[in-house]
């Protein structure tokens, strides 16, 4: 007696969407097929089109799944600025570094030109929503004193995105070798708090 209990459609739709992120994480879009997915999921690809109707239905899901996602990374409007600036990168640079997969989706060209055009927007518009996200707290914050305002945020930002996009690019993102040299990333983090903090005037690291 087969002792094996079958999935629902809802679990094996997971079960899908996580296979084609692991494969892009580990192989590239373009081992993407039929029998890839399949045999990750460890079915039959006359199995995996019960589930969808086909590959870019598949593809339109994971990059629903991956927006939804992504959506849990904003910090709320109300903590104060810097604190805001430095929680969304914290939350995308933990997420993004455990999903090679989801990163791709963000960080690679190869995405504009192969996914199906509603997913394409779908990514331009998370992205433009984080770069938004991250220029208000900038602006906010050299209003309030609490950002630097001898930069503009928009060049600013430049710095931001550019340490975020560069963590989530390297390996081994929780124990990062640069120049050989072990770093903890919270102390990445750090650094960026303080270039984007105002600078400190001479004299007043020691106040009278």
């Amino acid at each position: 007696m087969n002792s094996r209990i079958r999935k629902s459609s809802v679990e094996r739709r997971k079960d899908i969407v996580a296979a084609v992120l692991k494969i892009i994480g580990k192989q590239g879009f373009t081992s993407l097929s039929a029998q890839t997915i399949a045999d990750e999921v460890g079915i039959t690809p006359g199995a995996l089109f019960r589930h969808y109707a086909s590959l870019q239905e598949i593809f339109e899901e994971v990059v629903q799944q991956a927006i939804t996602t992504l959506e849990t990374t904003f910090p709320d409007d109300s903590h104060p600025p810097l604190e805001r600036l430095l929680e969304l990168a914290r939350n995308r640079v933990h997420l993004l570094g455990a999903s090679p997969g989801l990163a791709w989706l963000l960080r690679s060209e190869q995405a504009y030109f192969t996914l199906p055009k509603t997913s394409v927007a779908l990514l331009r518009a998370i992205a433009g929503r984080s770069r938004e996200y991250l220029l208000k707290a900038l602006r906010e914050g050299a209003s309030q004193g609490s950002v630097r305002n001898d930069i503009e945020p928009e060049i600013l930002l430049v710095s931001v995105m550019g340490t975020i996009h560069a963590l989530i690019g390297m390996p081994g993102i929780h124990k990062l070798t640069i120049a050989g040299q072990k770093v903890e990333l919270g102390r990445v983090l750090a650094a960026l708090e303080i270039l984007v903090s105002p600078p400190v005037k001479a004299g007043t690291e020691h106040p009278e």
